[in-house]
Formats: C-alpha cells, sequence, structure tokens
C-alpha cells in the first residue's frame, strides 16, 4: 500500500516511538496499515524507516559503542606497551553482547517462519497480550543490581531469546530483553542500555532484508511524491525512535515497565476488535 504525505508522517512517527517503547512496533504498524485501509507496506518505506531507527539508535547510543571499541582496541595491546589500564566492564558488556546476539541470529529464522501470521490482526492481538505479560513479571519479583561484571553467559543468552521473540508480531524486542533481564536479577538502567545496543544488530538485519525485498522487485512502482512521503516519514521515524530512548532511560530509572503492560492488553484488544470489523 502508498501511504500519502499525511498518512506517512503519523506512520512513521508511530514506528518509531513503538519501536524503542516495550509495546511492538510490528503490531502498531500493521494496526495503522488496517486503519489506513491497506494490508501491507512498501519495502521501501520500511526500509528507509529502519535506517533512520539505526541512525538514531547509533546517535544515542554512540558513547557507549565507542568506548567499547576503544577498550577491545586497548585490549589487544601488550600489557606492557599499553598508557593506560583496560577498562574491564566495557570488555565484559562486549562478551556480553556476544552472547545476547545469538539468539538474535536465530530468531531471524523464525522472522522467516512467522511470516504468514505477521499480517494477522488475530495474532498480533495474542502476542501484544503476551507482550503484556512479560513486562508486568517483573513487577513481582525484587529488583536486582547485576550488570556484565556479575551476569552469566545463560543470563545474556536469556535476554538475548527476548530480542528473539520479536519476530513474533506483538512482542517488543527492547520490552522483552528487559523483562527477562530484570527477572534474571540485572540492574533495569544496564538492561535497557544493554537491549538497545541489542536491536540495533536487530535493526541491521531487517534492513538487509528490506534491501533484499527492494532489489527483488517487490518495491514496486513509486511517485517522486509518494518518496518525499516516505522521506518526511523515515524523518519523523529518527525523531521517534530519539523520544522513545529518551522515556524508556528516564522510565527505567524510577519505575518498571508494567505500566505499559496494561496499555499492550488495551492495544491487544483493540486489535482484536479491529480483526472482527474488517
Amino acid at each position: 500500500m502508498d501511504l500519502n504525505f499525511f498518512q506517512s508522517l503519523i506512520y512513521g512517527l508511530i514506528a518509531g516511538l513503538t519501536d524503542i517503547l516495550p509495546v511492538s512496533a510490528q503490531a502498531h504498524r500493521l494496526i495503522l496499515l488496517k486503519i489506513f485501509g491497506g494490508d501491507s507496506e512498501s519495502a521501501v518505506l520500511r526500509l528507509m524507516i529502519h535506517l533512520a531507527t539505526l541512525g538514531a539508535l547509533y546517535y544515542c547510543c554512540r558513547g557507549q559503542i565507542l568506548r567499547i571499541m576503544r577498550q577491545q582496541r586497548l585490549s589487544r595491546i601488550p600489557k606492557r606497551r599499553r598508557k593506560r589500564p583496560v577498562d574491564m566492564r566495557s570488555i565484559m558488556d562486549y562478551r556480553l553482547l556476544k552472547t545476547m546476539l545469538l539468539p538474535v541470529l536465530i530468531g531471524f529464522v523464525l522472522y522467516f517462519k512467522t511470516s504468514a501470521i505477521a499480517a494477522s490482526l488475530m495474532w498480533t492481538s495474542v502476542f501484544l497480550f503476551v507482550n503484556g505479560v512479560l513486562l508486568f513479571v517483573p513487577r513481582l519479583l525484587p529488583s536486582g543490581n547485576k550488570d556484565s561484571r556479575s551476569m552469566s553467559r545463560l543470563d545474556g543468552f536469556s535476554m538475548g531469546l527476548g530480542g528473539a521473540a520479536s519476530a513474533l508480531p506483538g512482542i517488543s524486542s527492547v520490552g522483552a530483553a528487559v523483562s527477562v533481564a530484570v527477572v534474571r536479577g540485572a540492574d533495569r538502567v544496564y538492561a535497557v542500555n544493554m537491549a538497545l545496543l541489542m536491536h540495533m544488530a536487530v535493526t541491521v538485519g531487517l534492513i538487509i532484508f528490506d534491501l533484499i525485498a527492494v532489489f527483488t522487485g517487490a518495491a514496486g512502482t513509486i511517485s517522486f511524491g509518494i518518496l518525499m512521503g516516505y522521506l518526511f516519514a523515515a524523518i519523523f521515524a529518527f525523531g521517534g525512535v530519539f523520544l522513545g530512548i529518551r522515556i524508556v532511560r528516564s522510565i527505567a530509572v524510577h519505575m518498571g515497565f508494567d505500566m505499559f503492560a496494561y496499555y499492550c492488553w488495551g492495544a491487544a484488544f483493540f486489535a482484536f476488535i479491529l480483526y472482527l470489523s474488517v
């Protein structure tokens, strides 16, 4: 479906914001398409929004990324030649991130397997409800303070499984990963920062799929006006991701994500009503 200019702006903003907030961008994009009267989004629009998402994620996480990269380079220098000590926490962050990415790679296989239900409002409502449960569970458990210095490979793998579950329509990559981490005893702020890094890898994978779709002809014919609408949608998506990151980091400091559980349950009910009406 080719969205008009106004629809593209709304679509881009909501897609970017919900890609970070723990409420599932995939579900919200599908619901918006149904409201706009369509069934599927343009491969070009999807690509541009994912590129904007990746750019915003890098901009907001660049300090942590550059610190990890610098410490990785420093760790390769023989100890007697180093001018300063290695920050072992950054090294352990990198090792934990690698453990997290293994199940994410497996999740891309699940992404293909679930493509048939990705456009189903019924399944979207089911997994939105499940996402709400995932967000609510940490509220029932005591908070923890673990970071990479005390988190095991199993903890990292479990977080990665949360990210991989986002292949299911209605499951949030960031939300599921953070919820799993908190259940495993991780500090919420630390879990959010690591989940954002993991989500960058998820977004890179989605961009690769988008490029394949575009180059294999799935893009179709797009007018200049529609393309400009997609460009502005990407700009709004960048802003949405930036705002979403500010929100989740603030919430991680002051409270948990359980408030979004109620939102997800409401969205699940709305998606199911929409399913019955179309």
